[in-house]
């Protein structure tokens, strides 16, 4: 009798150490947003989570493609109910990737190994068709260097080195432009990273973005001097759908870069309705014609010597026309 009850107790008690364990177990994270740009033929991930414990690890299934990342103590905030955080990660497609459609899920881990409920979506992807953005990078570095009309070939060096530099004072190039990088600032925004070169001095680097059907939705101007010039444009605020930035350079005296262009999606944008365009004058510098005069608008200081207006241009047509841009 004695033998039977001991180990009836002793499964009792093993199966009270054991209960707690599931008992106490917490609930499982969550993913609370994210949000997915496409841009460059690549994807960028921002994840959001809120759980009760701290989130150890971010799982990202990108087509083929499987991202872990590691999260550090320090990106768990404490809140009055657990822990939240964020992080992002870019995702790089294969060169070769043709599909219309990124399909992907999402899930984040606790230090507990409870996992949340899988996240899944789809990133539409722009596919651009190859132009000539590469337009300004072989224009510059291939550029001859030919000898002016009259001069006997031959000579010293000094004298070559007289004669190329006559030259190139006389010849003013158009300006030229670097990749584009499509940057996420917040929920809503975007800035346009470029390099702009000019042989003499730059005056402006012009961004344009239109939507899917051509129309302007956002514009903007930045001045500037020297032959160089590396940054950014302002934060634009976009609503959910596919755009395309088309950027051009302008220098001192009216030349204009080759156009570029760029196509990117947005995904997880709070705002309900495009904010309208805000225009952006701006003034050509002396020694060239100003801007036709607005009624009631105030003219810039002369003298205003005459010179040609560079003629405006149109992003090039790969979708419906765009609207004209405004007069600057």
């Amino acid at each position: 009798m004695n033998r039977p009850l001991s180990r009836l107790l002793l499964a009792l008690l093993v199966l009270l150490l054991l209960t707690p364990c599931g008992a106490q177990a917490g609930s499982k994270p969550v993913v609370v947003s994210h949000d997915e740009t496409y841009a460059n033929k690549a994807v960028r991930f921002r994840v959001a989570w809120q759980s009760e414990y701290p989130v150890v690890m971010v799982k990202i299934f990108a087509g083929k493609d499987q991202k872990e990342i590691k999260v550090d103590e320090y990106d768990n905030r404490r809140t009055r109910d657990g822990y939240s955080g964020e992080v992002s990660a870019i995702v790089e497609l294969d060169p070769s990737f043709a599909d219309e459609t990124l399909s992907f899920t999402i899930q984040v881990e606790d230090d507990t190994r409870l996992r949340s409920d899988e996240v899944r979506g789809k990133v539409q992807i722009v596919q651009a068709k190859k132009q000539d953005d590469d337009w300004g990078r072989d224009k510059v570095a291939g550029q001859p260097m030919g000898q002016p009309m009259g001069q006997p070939p031959g000579g010293s060096t000094v004298q070559i080195i007289d004669r190329v530099v006559g030259l190139m004072d006389r010849y003013d190039m158009a300006p030229s432009l670097g990749n584009i990088i499509i940057n996420r600032v917040g929920t809503d925004g975007v800035s346009i990273s470029t390099k702009a070169t000019d042989d003499k001095a730059l005056r402006e680097v012009s961004f344009k973005i239109f939507d899917i059907t051509g129309n302007l939705v956002q514009q903007d101007s930045v001045p500037m001097t020297g032959k160089v010039w590396e940054g950014t444009s302002k934060v634009i605020n976009l609503i959910n759908g596919n755009y395309k930035v088309v950027i051009q350079a302008i220098d001192g005296v009216g030349n204009t870069s080759k156009e570029k262009t760029e196509f990117f999606s947005i995904t997880g944008s709070s705002l309900a309705s495009q904010p309208p365009v805000i225009q952006t004058p701006s003034y050509p510098p002396p020694g060239t014609v100003p801007p036709p005069q607005q009624p009631g608008a105030q003219q810039p200081p002369g003298p205003w010597p005459a010179a040609p207006q560079p003629e405006a241009q149109q992003p090039p047509g790969q979708w419906p026309p765009a609207q004209p841009p405004a007069t600057q």
